[in-house]
């Protein structure tokens, strides 16, 4: 799937992640695509086999870009770094967001394993840190996954009506995610 990756134009994979992002990829047509872009119809499958195809070629891009922008930007090597990134990287590029947690349902058993391998690698540093704050923590792939939802679930609170102050999201992120670093007394 990697070699679908590079063989795929940007500029398509922008105009396909948009065109999702706007419409949905049941309701966005390849013909909407090829016109987005400037190619005849036909000329699209010379880039990708299928339409859920294309949906897997763009996750797996917003998976990769992420995992770049981490391993690029000035962030610290730790909790409160790691969240802030995600964070800041929900705010600046919303799209994403809404793309890996709306539109990758409609993958099929064999994507979703491509995906989720490739999720993984995006959640590398954060198992990591948890690792390394934690090391006797019993589950701490579980504790990385409650994590992700946490931060996940910041992305909406953005969308409720009225001011969202991204401070007070921040600390309450944070907070939740360290308190989940904290041994569970059953």
């Amino acid at each position: 799937m990697a070699e679908a990756l590079r063989q795929c134009p940007a500029s398509l994979l922008q105009a396909a992640a948009q065109l999702m992002a706007e419409s949905g990829y049941v309701a966005m047509s390849m013909r909407q695509l090829a016109s987005r872009v400037g190619l005849l119809p036909g000329s699209l499958y010379h880039h990708v086999a299928c339409k859920q195809d294309l949906l897997l070629t763009v996750l797996l891009d917003v998976v990769e870009r992420r995992i770049d922008a981490w391993h690029n930007g000035a962030y610290a090597n730790d909790l409160n770094g790691f969240v802030r990134f995600m964070l800041r990287r929900q705010r600046s590029h919303p799209h994403e967001s809404m793309l890996l947690r709306h539109e990758a349902r409609h993958l099929d058993g064999r994507q979703r394993r491509w995906l989720d391998q490739a999720l993984g690698r995006l959640s590398l540093p954060l198992m990591h840190i948890i690792q390394a704050a934690q090391p006797r923590l019993p589950d701490p792939q579980r504790t990385c996954q409650a994590m992700l939802t946490v931060i996940d679930a910041a992305d909406g609170m953005r969308h409720e009506p009225g001011h969202c102050d991204e401070t007070w999201v921040e600390a309450r992120v944070l907070a939740m995610c360290r308190a989940l670093l904290q041994p569970c007394a059953v």
